[in-house]
């Protein structure tokens, strides 16, 4: 019995490091998707803001970009300050 608890104790140590390592945070200053040259028009501000979904605004600047066509648009309305 105590050989059984040890290995699911061991089993439970190695699954929660696991998941704690590939959960971690994207860092600021890594840009997963670089910023378009010229801005983008409202449907294509859609289609990138659904593309880019698991982006965030503040480290993915094509996400960025997407969203502030929509704001000027005022098909998103901001829930905080402007960036």
């Amino acid at each position: 019995m105590p050989i059984a608890l040890l290995i699911a104790f061991t089993v439970a140590a190695f699954i929660y490091a696991t998941i704690c390592y590939f959960d971690r945070p994207v860092k600021v200053a890594d840009k997963c998707h670089p910023a378009p040259d010229v801005p983008y028009t409202t449907e294509d501000a859609h289609l990138v803001w659904q593309a880019r979904i698991g982006c965030d605004t503040e480290t993915c600047a094509d996400k960025a970009a997407a969203l502030d066509v929509l704001i000027e648009a005022k098909i998103v309305k901001p829930w905080r300050a402007v960036r």
